[in-house]
């Protein structure tokens, strides 16, 4: 029940807040440019901290491998199933185009906060203390000397999962 309580109040106040739309491949760029959108262009950057981890299992009867992602799953330690790869982490890759962009409404007011719904800056969501992290896809911004800056506070956007 904490877990739920603490996700709603991360949640609260967004419903009401103006979305910013993001573009992503040239593309859609390009025909927002034509159309006539004012638009915040940002830098995509590979974010190497977001991983998983995993171990490479094969069943003894069938040879038939897989993965397994948490420490605790019962078939690393059964007797019909054997380790063929040792934990190792991954790093995820998003398949993000290079050129990516805000839609900025036109009316928007200095000061005003609104919801980035697909973040282009790297932030991370949650970290797991047996490892694995992932990126933060939305955010509140403000919008202020014409640019969004997002109201990251890892203490409150960043989950830290302990298990």
């Amino acid at each position: 029940m904490a877990f739920w309580n603490f996700w709603k109040s991360k949640k609260s106040g967004i419903d009401n807040l103006r979305k910013i739309e993001t573009l992503r491949g040239q593309k859609s760029i390009d025909n927002a440019i034509a159309k006539g959108a004012n638009l915040i262009f940002k830098n995509v950057e590979p974010f190497s901290t977001v991983k998983g981890k995993y171990c490479i299992m094969k069943n003894k009867k069938s040879g038939k491998k897989f993965k397994i992602y948490d420490f605790r799953d019962e078939r690393g330690y059964s007797e019909d199933f054997e380790v063929v790869q040792d934990w190792t982490y991954e790093y995820y890759k998003f398949e993000f185009p290079k050129e990516a962009a805000y839609v900025i409404p036109k009316d928007i007011k200095d000061g005003e906060i609104v919801l980035v719904e697909d973040l282009i800056e790297n932030f991370l969501s949650y970290y797991y203390n047996q490892g694995g992290s992932d990126r933060l896809k939305s955010c509140k911004a403000k919008w202020k000397n014409n640019d969004l800056e997002i109201q990251y506070n890892p203490n409150i956007d960043c989950i830290n999962v302990v298990g």
